[in-house]
């Protein structure tokens, strides 16, 4: 099976997302596209506090109603994963993240984790 490629439609659909929840005060930690190698699809990665503060379905709530407002051409709420900045996966990601851009880091070394990410496209952390 081969990995997909993320193109620059869903890169430029997951911009417009984070900068209109940014527009509407969505508190975020992260935004990266993250590629799960067991999956082989791409996923974008929002942190939150909301997830902590009112739960997971309040933040898919509020990033479903931003997606309708911008009509992506690509992008649905099935590409898009909301996490806490207090979740192991967070850590994880965030040992990994150092700068916005593109990059690939390769599997993970060290202590165990629950998802490696090996290549990633990063809005913002």
């Amino acid at each position: 099976m081969f990995k997909k490629v993320l193109v620059n439609d869903l890169i430029a659909d997951g911009q417009r997302l984070v900068e209109a929840l940014q527009r509407q005060n969505f508190p975020m930690i992260a935004a990266v596209w993250c590629h799960l190698p067991e999956s082989l699809e791409w996923r974008l990665v929002l942190a939150s506090p909301v997830v902590d503060q009112v739960g997971p379905m309040a933040a898919y709530t509020k990033v479903q109603s931003t997606l309708a407002k911008i009509n992506p051409s690509q992008l649905t709420l099935s590409d898009i994963t909301v996490i806490s900045p207090h979740s192991e996966d967070f850590q994880n990601l965030c040992s990994l993240v150092t700068t916005p851009g593109r990059f690939s880091a390769g599997p993970a070394n060290g202590p165990p984790r629950n998802i490696v990410f090996e290549d990633n496209y990063v809005y913002q952390v």
